[in-house]
Parts: C-alpha cells; structure tokens; sequence
C-alpha cells in the first residue's frame, strides 16, 4: 500500500473509529464512496482495534521480541540526515523502543521553524493490527493538551506506508540527571515532581493510563519546565475491557520492571492506580538517591517480583537515604515516608485515588500542614500548625502555637506514665484557657496580640495551683522562649528563673533540663547586658551539658556559641574565638558544612574574628554564611538578615559603602517585616545602616536611623543597655559630620561615661567612645586633653588585637600633636597606623588611603615634601582602584595632592587636579560644604587673572567663614591662603 493509500485510510479510520458502532456503518459508506477495497482496509483496522483484549497480549509480546531484535541491531535501516517523513526532515535518531523508531526532525516544508521527535511503526510490525494501534495512540496524544506533557504535532504515512506521528521535541535531561546537576534542594524536587503528577491527573481525566511512568520519561527544559514523554503504551480506560487491561504474557510484558507496579509483575488487570505505584516509586528515588529495591535497569519481572515477595510493603525513603540523598534523612521521616508509602500500597485500593490527591498531600506538606494519608490527632495537627508559623513571632497566634508544642513535648518528656493522664489534663485545660482569651465574645473585640496571649498565660499558670511541677517548668520555658523572640526581656527574664527554680527543686533531678533553664536564663541577662549574672550561668549551663551530651549534641554546641557570644560582647574576642570556632567544626560534624543549622555558627565565628582585624578571613565567612542561608531558607528569611547585617558592617568599615548600603537595607526591610517596627532587632539593623549612610554623607537620612534606633531602644531595653549608648554615639558622630563640635563633646561625654560604666575602662566600645571624643576635642580647641585621652586609648587597644580602633586612634593623635606642632611624632604615628591597617585590609581598600592620606599631611607639616607626595599619590592611586567599584569619591584624593603642589609651585599638575575635583563635587549629593570652597582656593592662587583670581577667593572665603571650625580642616596651603594674601605670590613664582 503505498504512502498516498495510507494516509487516506488513516484519515477515515480516525474519524470512524469515533463513531458510535451503530453509526459507523452509514459513516463507511459516505466516506468510502462505494471503493470496495478502500473500506475492506478501514475495516480491518477497526477489527484490530476493537479486539484490543485479545491484540493487547499480542502487540505486548511482539513488542518485547522486536525490541531485543532491534537491540542486536537486526531488522532496521539506519536513517540518514535529509530523509524526509511527510512534511519533516530527518537530522539524527534519537531512540528505539519495542514497536517503534524516535527520530529527530525539523520542518522542511517552509511554512515555519520548528524541531519534533517523530515516531515511526517498526519494520516487521507494520500488520493492520499493529497500525490500527499506532493511529489509536495517536489519537491518545491527540487529547493530551497540557503544559507538561509533550503534545503532538502532526501525524501521517511515511513514504514507505508506515504511519508516523510528529510530538514536541523537548530538549532537557531526565529528572534525576537534572535535580542532580543542579543541586535541587528538597522543595524544589517536591514541586517539579508536583507537576508531573498534575500532567498524570490530567492523563487520567482524558481516561488514559501512561502504564510506563519512569525517570527517563520525565524530561526538564533548561528553564525548570518538567515535561511527561512516551504514550506509547498508554491504554485508554474506556475500552471493550471496561477500563482494565489484561496483560497476559509473562515474559514480554509491555512495562519497565523497576518501576512497575504489582499488578503489572502479576499480569493483573491495570488502572489509574497503576501510574500512582509507578509515581511513588519515582518520588523515593527523587528524595532517597536509589530505588525502594535493590535493582538494576537490566532486572526482568521474575526479579522484582522476588524483591516484592521478600516484604510485606515498600522500604522506608528515610531507611534507604544516606549521605548522598539530596535531601537529609530527618526531613524524609514522618510525612514524606507516609507519603510514599500510601502511592506504594500493594494493594491498588488502599493507593492515593488520583495523582491530584498525591500532589495535594505533597503540597501540604511543603506549607507545614497536616497531610490527608496520615491519621489525625490533634498532636499531629498542633505540630503542623507550628511548622507553619515558626518564624511569625510577632504574630498572636504564635504564642499560642509555641506554647502548644511545649505542652505537647511536655506530656511527651512525661517519665511516670502514671501521671501522663493528669499531665494530659492539664495541658488541655491550659489550652483551653489560652483559646478562650482569643474569643472575641471574651476579648469583647479587642485585638489580641502574642503578647497578651502570653500575658494571659503566665497569670493562669501563676494561679493554677494544681499545674504539675515538671509541667509547670516546660511552660515557664517556653513562654520564657516566646517573650525573648517578642525582645520583651523583663518580661522572659522572671519566668525563665522560676523555670530554673523548680528544675532545681524536681526529684529526682534531670541536669539537661536545669541547663537548659541556665542557658535560657543566661542569654536573657546577656541580651539586657547585665554580663555579670550572665556569664556564670552560662557557663555552668556548658559545664552540665559536656558531662552529659555527646561531642557533637546540637545542645552542646549551642551553649558554646551563647558562651562565646557573651565573652565578644564584653570585649574579649581572642577568647570568644576558640569558642565560636568549636562550635562552628561541631556543628559542620553534626549538621553537614552547608547546612542551615551550621551557617549560624559560621556567622557568628565571622562576626568575631572580623573584630580580630582577620577581615579577609571574615569576609569569605560572611559569604559563606548568606549562601547557604539564602540557598536554604530563601532571600527574606530573618537569619538572612542577621548575615546581611554583618557583611553590611563589614564593607561599611572597609568604605564599600555603596554594596554595604544594598546590604543594610535589605536587612532593615526584612526585619521589620518578620518583626514589626518596635523589635530591638529592627533598631540594630536601623543603627547599622545609619553608619553607613553617615560614611555617604547622607547625614540626615542617617540621624533619622539613629534617632529610630534609640526610641527603639530605650522602649525595649534597660536604662543602662549598651546598646542605648550605641545609638548616642551614633548621634553625636553625626553631629561631628555636621560641625557641630560643642553640642558633640558633652555628648560624647555622656556616651564614653556610660559605656565605663557598663563595659569597663578596657573594652573596645569604651576605648572607640573615647576616641571619638577626642576627635571632637581637636575641632573644640582641645587637642591637649585629647592627645591625653588618645595615648590611654592606644595603649588599652594594644591588648586587643587587630582592632581597627588602633588604627583611626594613631591617626587622630597624629593630628592632635601637630595641632601642637610636635609634627616629627605625629609622623611616626601616621605611619604607624598605615602599617596596621595594611596588615589588616591589604593594600587596596578606603582605610589605607585615608591614612595615606593622614601620613601625607604629617609629612608635609614637618617639612617632608618629597615623601608626602608619595604618600598622596598612593592615597590617589587607591582611590582609582576604589571608585571602579563604585566605593569612592576621587576629590578626596586629588585634592590633597593638588594642595601640596601648589604648595610647591607646581600648578600645571594641580590644575587639572582641581578641575576635575570640582566637577566632581558639582554632581555630587552630599559633599561637606567646605570641600568645593578650599579646592576653589587653591584654583585661584593658581590662575594669572588677577581679578578673577580675586573673585574667587573672596567667594570661597565667604563660603568657608560659614562653616565652624573650618581652619583645622584645611590642608597646609589652603589654610595659608586663607591666612593671607599669598595666592598672587605663588603665581608669580610657579
């Protein structure tokens, strides 16, 4: 028959074969227009496709037999490039199956662009049966329609008679090569997989049953889209069988036996439940990294109906999972092992009803809620209900979620199961007190928030009095918990030492959970910065749990890093590092390097040796810390801020300010959406980037932060906090930005005094207090009393190694000694302080060139011309470096070289200099006011004009007597030409 016959014997089978069988006969007729042999072929073909039941076995074994042919390579041509199959062009082949050939192709016919897989009948099974089948599966693809299966294209006859059917060409690579090549986590396999099943679903709809759903018929493009292949042993449901297909030959059963279900090994009839076994036995490998059994690709049906026999039910995904699973083994347990099993039932009834109720239950559990294949309790319910609100602590359910999974853990911890009944009791009685404080027939309308729930709970339990002791502690706990998150500190504080109290009192005694109550007490002293009470407690807390716990217990590892967190918060860093980094090598022991548990370690190893002046080493940790958090938990997670914080910190010191402010904010507007604008956490981040925005001269955005910052402060947090004296500090630099040195010096005063009082002569924001008071005494006329406090300053910083303190400190004494003309010390000073930071932040970064820039001016002030250009050139070729970054100002930088050059009477190389400077400074916000005046002073000694020189220095002078204290700011030949007359000098001798 050739091609032309064909394809008009298909195109009236198709539509005949839809027919009603009592139409179909009057359809013949019109359609066949009395051709006798034209309906003799059509009618065959119906005959086979109506006798499926008996074709079935036939076709299912024919396929086996020409499969292993077709793999010995017998009994097929070799398809060539440029053969042409209808309309398409041949380009390469890409796969052969038991009854047909997948070929590559594109469009010849010139209409438009496109690429298909096509797929031809085998030589050899090319009988009327066999085509009848291939236009039947054809007309399967034909109702697919749907985004993740791949659609059909185009259908005909071949040349050489053989039907064919053109589908999409889906480039991507099977499901397990994909998630593996990038690194998909948990979640992100979960929903890929969610949309295979709503592809099976929508299958399922047009009553078609995939019957061969494995790895390597899931494709994924490059952009994520998941995509359903190979229809081609797909049964339609409503068939003479009544929906079920018998497939009767053992040996040549249409299926691939790793992934096939029980009813399929058996020969039994197969149903929707089918594809739902063949489903789950995917999700295993896709979470698990390996089959439920233990077989190869080559395994036949005898062998994995041997693996099926040896249990009763399918292995467990978190059993089977080891090191290389992509998802950790804690996470399979519980929900996802219930999951899977339930697709994997032996039994087909007792199997998720659809794929849709698969996904469904999937979905759940990706959003914490309860799923429907597991039996409810309300524990398991209340345990959902927390997984999803976690991170809401400003919410007012979460008060009550939190204290639902301490009662719950309570019964749970319950050792004398005779008194589990009444511990039960009283749990629900509580429960049941909280929920009516959120009545709105009790509350009378108002709005309950966390706080009042909590507020309600403590006083039921103060009035309780047949509240069990161990319960009573647990709940005491973990309210104790919830006001700490809220940053309501003398709230937590009392109940967390009533919580100790009664641990300690409890017979027998249970040290794990004294040193929790110890650990939760200390942190509570430690964040109201009362490090007195804090350190001991803390410390017994470590002892207990090291007698106690394993070398890498989660616990363990906590009350190292509170410990540690407390010795960096008073100052002592050095010791605060060995901590911080044994807790980071056990928690990557215990929770993996790049795990969301470990990167809190990471961090806060980071934060300390970054105050060490290791800011390299800091860096990379800093890196490290938000990839895996934001990899992890997402970009607006509150832990990513926390990481945001302190790289932001760190590149605002460093003078990346522009990457820091990016930082900064993105932290601030993830903190106040996780906490609200009130939390203390919020002030922090507001106080962080008011530094950074006072490094960009954006003065008043930055005293609006700090002024933010400590209401929040002085709202949340003890009169005498360190924090509260931060946010002074904070204030009263920015009014040394703005000139205003008498309003800044008592205040700093104020500042240093408190932060002697709280932390102590030696500690390192004590010495940095000081240090900014003394830069206020320089422009106050103070420079005797503030050299006096800079010598302390310095020699109390020696002890702290690396601190960048030691650094600004050598600098502002440099200046307060030549204010004294004692210029040959100032030098060695400036000197010493470029050495320090160069050893800190290596030759490239703001810090360097501003002591360059510091050192240039000592040197010229004591008469070393020739090396104080060396040192501003250097300033001036850091700055280039820097401002490709987009991290510095080049006015900064020229200006003081220009002025030594006019200084020496070299004005062709300082005016281009100038003029670029103050067409900087011209489009630039923010410039102090006194910076485009001086450079303007400095242009005019240089011009010839006399008059117009003139003019300008006299604007310049007026602009410069509005700003106080200006004098002591101007390098040497500006504050010369202020002083006199000596522009028109210069001139006439350059």
């Amino acid at each position: 028959m050739d091609a032309e016959r064909w394809r008009l014997v298909g195109d009236i089978f198709d539509r005949v074969v839809d027919a009603a069988p009592e139409d179909r006969a009057a359809l013949l007729d019109e359609l066949c227009a009395g051709d006798v042999l034209l309906r003799r072929d059509v009618e065959q073909l119906i005959a086979a496709d109506v006798s499926a039941h008996s074709f079935d076995s036939v076709v299912d074994s024919a396929r086996g037999v020409a499969a292993a042919e077709w793999a010995s390579g017998a009994d097929e041509k070799t398809w060539q490039s440029h053969e042409r199959i209808g309309p398409w062009r041949v380009l390469s082949e890409l796969g052969r199956g038991g009854m047909g050939i997948v070929l590559l192709a594109e469009r010849a016919d010139g209409q438009f662009e496109q690429r298909a897989a096509i797929k031809l009948v085998k030589r050899g099974m090319d009988s009327d049966a066999v085509q009848a089948r291939f236009l039947r599966e054809r007309q399967i693809l034909a109702r697919l329609e749907h985004p993740h299966i791949a659609r059909l294209l185009d259908g005909g006859i071949a040349q050489d008679g053989r039907p064919y059917f053109a589908m999409e060409y889906v480039d991507g690579e099977p499901v397990l090569r994909y998630c593996a090549q990038c690194e998909l986590g948990l979640e992100a396999r979960i929903k890929l997989f969610c949309d295979v099943c709503a592809a099976v679903q929508f299958a399922h709809g047009q009553l078609v049953v995939h019957r061969d759903i494995k790895p390597s018929n899931i494709l994924v493009t490059a952009n994520g889209e998941a995509k359903l292949l190979d229809f081609g042993i797909a049964k339609l449901l409503d068939d003479s069988h009544g929906g079920m297909t018998q497939t009767i030959d053992t040996q040549h059963r249409p299926l691939t036996p790793a992934y096939a279900a029980p009813e399929q090994i058996r020969g039994q009839p197969v149903s929707t439940a089918t594809d739902i076994y063949s489903l789950g036995v995917v999700l295993f490998e896709l979470l698990a990294g390996k089959r439920p059994f233990d077989l190869r690709d080559e395994s036949n049906v005898d062998e994995v109906r041997r693996a099926m026999d040896s249990t009763t039910t399918a292995p467990l995904a978190s059993d089977a999972a080891d090191d290389t699973a992509p998802s950790m083994t804690r996470r399979l347990r519980g929900d996802l092992d219930t999951i899977i099993l339930t697709a994997m039932r032996r039994d087909p009834q007792r199997r998720y009803a659809t794929a849709d109720a698969l996904a469904k239950d999937l979905q759940r559990f990706l959003a914490g809620q309860p799923i429907s294949a597991r039996r409810d309790s309300v524990g398991y319910r209340l345990g959902k209900f927390v997984d999803r609100h976690r991170v809401g602590v400003v919410s007012a359910m979460l008060g009550i979620i939190v204290l639902i999974a301490a009662l719950v853990f309570a019964v749970w911890q319950a050792h004398e199961k005779s008194r589990q009944a009444l511990v039960s009791q009283q749990v629900t009685t509580f429960l049941e007190g909280i929920f009516r404080g959120a009545d709105p027939a009790i509350s009378r309308g108002a709005n309950i928030t966390a706080q009042d729930l909590l507020d309600q709970g403590t006083h039921r339990l103060h009035s309780d009095a047949f509240v069990e002791p161990d319960v009573r502690a647990r709940l005491l706990h973990t309210i104790a918990s919830t006001y700490t998150g809220l940053g309501l500190y003398d709230r937590a504080l009392p109940l967390a030492e009533e919580s100790l109290v009664l641990r300690r009192a409890r017979s027998p005694r249970v040290d794990k959970d004294i040193a929790e109550s110890l650990d939760d007490a200390g942190r509570i002293y430690r964040l109201k910065g009362d490090y007195a009470h804090a350190e001991p407690m803390l410390r017994e807390a470590l002892d207990i749990r090291r007698s106690i716990l394993t070398h890498d217990d989660p616990e363990l590892i906590e009350s190292l890093d509170q410990l540690a967190t407390l010795q960096r918060s008073r100052g002592d860093f050095q010791a605060a590092a060995g901590n911080f980094l044994d807790a980071l090598n056990r928690a990557e022991t215990h929770f993996g390097k790049d795990a969301t548990e470990t990167a809190r370690y990471v961090d806060d190893y980071a934060a300390d040796i970054d105050d060490l002046g290791k800011r390299q080493d800091a860096l990379a940790l800093y890196r490290r810390a938000l990839d895996i958090r934001e990899k992890n938990l997402g970009p607006d997670d509150a832990e990513v801020a926390t990481t945001l914080i302190n790289l932001g910190t760190h590149l605002d010191e460093s003078g990346h300010y522009a990457d820091a402010r990016v930082m900064l904010e993105r932290a601030l507007k993830i903190r106040r959406q996780v906490y609200g604008p009130a939390h203390p956490l919020v002030g922090f981040a507001e106080l962080a980037l008011s530094s950074d925005d006072d490094s960009q001269g954006q003065l008043d955005e930055a005293e609006k932060l700090a002024q933010d910052s400590l209401a929040i402060f002085r709202h949340g947090l003890p009169a005498d906090h360190p924090k509260i004296s931060e946010a002074l500090n904070m204030i009263g630099v920015l009014r040394v930005a703005r000139r205003d040195f008498s309003g800044a010096v008592p205040l700093m005063r104020e500042v240093a005094e408190r932060f002697r009082r709280t932390l102590g002569d030696n500690h390192p924001d004590t010495l940095t207090a000081e240090n900014n008071l003394a830069y206020a005494m320089l422009h106050a006329g103070m420079p005797s009393e503030a050299e006096t406090m800079l010598r302390n300053a310095i020699d109390n910083a020696r002890k702290d190694n690396g601190q960048l303190l030691l650094v600004t400190g050598r600098e502002n004494l440099a200046s307060a000694l030549a204010m004294q003309n004692k210029t040959a010390e100032a030098v060695a000073f400036a000197e010493a302080a470029v050495a320090q930071i160069r050893e800190e932040e290596g030759d490239v970064s703001s810090n360097v060139a501003v002591a360059l820039r510091v050192l240039g001016q000592m040197q010229t002030l004591n008469g070393e011309f020739a090396n104080a250009e060396k040192s501003f050139r250097a300033a001036l070729t850091i700055g280039e470096a820097m401002t490709k970054k987009n991290s510095s100002v080049m006015y900064e930088w020229r200006i003081p070289l220009a002025d030594l050059l006019v200084g020496r009477h070299r004005c062709a190389e300082a005016m281009p200099l100038l003029d670029a400077s103050i067409e900087q400074i011209d489009r630039t916000e923010g410039v102090a006011p006194e910076v485009r005046p001086s450079a303007q002073l400095l242009r005019a000694a240089c011009l010839a004009d006399r008059a117009e020189a003139a003019k300008i220095r006299a604007d310049a002078r007026q602009s410069l007597a509005a700003v106080p204290g200006v004098q002591d700011d101007l390098y040497p030949t500006m504050a010369a030409i202020l002083r006199t007359d000596a522009g028109t000098a210069i001139t006439k001798r350059n």
